[in-house]
């Protein structure tokens, strides 16, 4: 009823962070959101404007180690709202990106939990993926709270909405469905639960600090960050929807992650490896 409104207001009053945080320059050629500011007092052939990456703080607790466990790990939090067998889904897609930080030298540095009943999906103190109820056509999003002077990311937020599944039912059901038999096609549940495995890394891919990336759909599926058109076969004379959609991070997701999270050596040029991961 538009006669009664229910408003729930959250205040954050946040200690800034610790310090410590390694900010890292932005380079053009890789995808980063970020923050930015100017430095008058820079060289006449530099730059005035400085930019940074968004990522969040990072950190080997055994630096010389290729692979090492982080001091504090990221962990998101998945709305415990979420029924089944989505919430399922969207746990699977999140934990996508543990592989990408293994490949960046970090062990068991994503998490993802529920979460717990007496937190706020507010505060800033849980990054957190939300199921938000929807009648009519809703978008998802993934954005952060990132601290303006240096990129540190402070929260993450992905928002999804709940009628996001039943409009990807009904593609899969106007593509193959069987509408005499009345049998139970469990095919167009599971392409549906397939997508929502992709939109759930996607979102949370943004609030890692990566934009869109819209040429893997032409690149072997090289990226949760494409919007993912199905890829449909056809097997026996039907439409095949068993491999509609890519399951896992892709090879362009470690390569980025990589250049934005990878501890350097101690020492090491930093923009010489960096180059060296961009190059690759």
């Amino acid at each position: 009823s538009p006669e009664n409104v229910t408003m729930h207001q959250h205040y954050s009053f946040v200690k800034l962070p610790e310090p410590g945080f390694k900010t890292r320059e932005l380079d053009p050629r890789i995808g980063y959101f970020g923050t930015s500011y100017f430095d008058y007092s820079s060289p006449i052939n530099q730059p005035i404007e400085k930019k940074l990456i968004a990522r969040h703080r990072l950190e080997k607790k055994y630096p010389g180690q290729a692979v090492s466990e982080p001091v504090r790990p990221i962990v998101y939090y998945l709305d415990s709202g979420v029924p089944e067998p989505i919430r399922s889904a969207l746990f699977e897609g999140a934990t996508w990106w543990n592989e990408a930080f293994e490949a960046a030298g970090f062990k068991n540095a994503f998490q993802v939990k529920m979460l717990p009943p007496d937190a706020d999906p507010m505060d800033i103190r849980y990054n957190v993926v939300q199921w938000v109820r929807r009648s009519t056509r809703g978008w998802s999003y993934g954005s952060s709270i990132v601290d303006p002077r240096t990129g540190e990311i402070l929260k993450g937020k992905v928002t999804l909405g709940s009628l996001r599944v039943r409009q990807d039912y009904l593609i899969a059901q106007g593509l193959t469905a069987d509408f005499d038999s009345g049998k139970e096609q469990p095919h167009l549940v599971k392409m549906a639960l397939d997508r929502l495995k992709q939109l759930s890394a996607h979102e949370i891919g943004h609030t890692l600090g990566l934009p869109h990336n819209y040429i893997a759909s032409v690149a072997s599926r090289a990226s949760v960050m494409d919007y993912p058109h199905p890829t449909l076969k056809i097997t026996e004379g039907k439409i095949d929807l068993s491999d509609a959609y890519a399951m896992g991070i892709g090879e362009f997701d470690k390569m980025a992650i990589r250049w934005g999270y990878e501890e350097l050596p101690a020492g090491a040029d930093e923009k010489a490896a960096l180059n060296k991961i961009t190059e690759e």
